[in-house]
């Protein structure tokens, strides 16, 4: 590993801290590499109809199949990024935990998060280890190259807009938020 590399932190590169364009960043990558995807199978499958009509729709459907399991990795990585960042509002954010006090884990970081005022339900906790679970799950047994698993883009925008909710509450319910 190359020395930059080792022991890296936020503190390292982190310049602003993560906000709320952060979030949207992350679904926003992601449809543009699927549009740019899309783009490309367009044109592969103008010239395979126009070299080989008789056979184009044949070639066609394997390219499109391994495409759209290709692009169902690219929503996994959205989540991924969704899930690290709602943790890092957590954690650097809103209850400042600093070196002093690592917090393993999303429960850890929510438990503390209420002990500090903040406002989670109980059906948000819940709701949220479900999403942690699923990127934990995806994360550390990846489902095989050609069976990438069910999560879809519209799983993806409905957490979006769960984090981000949770975010501007949180951000509204900060001691400081106030100040001018």
């Amino acid at each position: 590993m190359r020395g930059q590399l080792k022991n890296l932190t936020e503190k390292a590169y982190w310049v602003y801290g993560i906000a709320d364009p952060d979030f949207d960043h992350a679904v926003a990558l992601v449809r543009e590499m699927i549009d740019a995807r899309d783009e490309q199978y367009e044109k592969e499958a103008a010239t395979a109809r126009a070299e080989n009509p008789d056979v184009a729709d044949d070639i066609l459907d394997d390219v499109a199949y391994y495409r759209y399991t290709d692009n169902q990795y690219l929503w996994q990585f959205a989540l991924w990024r969704l899930q690290g960042l709602i943790e890092a509002i957590i954690a650097h954010q809103l209850i400042n935990s600093g070196a002093e006090q690592k917090l393993f884990g999303l429960k850890a970081k929510l438990e503390a998060l209420q002990s500090n005022g903040y406002t989670v339900t109980d059906e948000e906790i819940e709701e949220l280890l479900l999403w942690a679970n699923l990127r934990n799950a995806l994360s550390h047994a990846p489902p095989e190259r050609f069976r990438p698993g069910p999560l879809m883009e519209e799983d993806v925008v409905e957490y979006l807009a769960f984090v981000k909710a949770l975010y501007f509450r949180w951000k509204n319910e900060k001691p400081d938020s106030h100040q001018a």
